[in-house]
């Protein structure tokens, strides 16, 4: 680990800032286990306060754990940093239009994957969300089903990092538009509809065609995308 004393009037983004570059550069990995702090106050020069104000900092990012006892590691599973940081941001963002298209690029694509990847565990645990919605649940449960669904869909992909971006994401969205969701579960026509649209995203996955599933997902999100714009034009 390349550790280098501290220079700085704010001496906790420094540390924090020396931290992150051993990470870049591939010195500190998952699992990874820091210096104590006193070996860390030692090498960088600066107070044990300093330090663990930093290390508090990282820890509340997720990025560090620290067992007691055991001293202080970089976390073995990044995916809760990456979700609850990145879900965070994109909900400052508020754009629910490009919340959307990004949607829009990551789950088609998601789609064409799991289609090639064609996992059959991944294709059951679909059916089962699939399996929940329509006109004889309510809008709860097919909300419920819906985010689900498409939750099952990204994990098809068997790619841990798309999955994480793709869920903090979907929390960013699900937050900003969760009562407009609502309402238009609520309409018998729309659920007609949604019930088909992930149906043929379902068969298109499970027959192994993954250019028809990426334009499923892609016709799904623009209808999504459409009633929400005519729900705000109803206001």
């Amino acid at each position: 680990m390349d550790f280098k004393p501290v220079k700085s009037e704010r001496v906790f983004e420094n540390i924090i800032e020396q931290i992150k570059v051993n990470i870049y550069n591939g010195n500190l990995s998952k699992g990874s286990k820091l210096p104590s702090e006193r070996d860390l106050s030692d090498i960088l020069n600066v107070s044990r306060a300093s330090i663990r104000e930093a290390l508090s900092a990282l820890e509340i990012l997720g990025i560090l754990e620290t067992k007691p006892g055991g001293g202080t590691y970089i976390v073995n599973n990044v995916s809760n940093a990456i979700i609850e940081t990145m879900s965070l941001a994109l909900a400052l963002e508020n754009d629910e239009t490009e919340f959307i298209e990004l949607r829009k690029i990551l789950e088609s694509e998601s789609a064409y994957i799991a289609a090639q990847k064609h996992d059959e565990e991944s294709i059951s645990e679909m059916k089962k969300y699939f399996e929940m919605m329509g006109k004889d649940f309510d809008e709860d449960q097919n909300t419920y089903a819906d985010e689900n669904f498409h939750r099952a869909l990204c994990r098809a992909t068997k790619n841990k990092l798309l999955y994480d971006i793709v869920e903090a994401l979907s929390i960013g969205v699900d937050n900003y538009i969760v009562n407009s969701r609502k309402r238009l579960m609520s309409n018998p026509k729309n659920l007609e509809l949604l019930y088909q649209q992930h149906k043929n995203i379902l068969e298109s996955i499970e027959n192994g065609k993954a250019d028809d599933a990426r334009e499923y997902v892609i016709e799904h999100i623009n209808f999504v995308q459409e009633e929400l714009r005519k729900q705000k034009l109803e206001k």
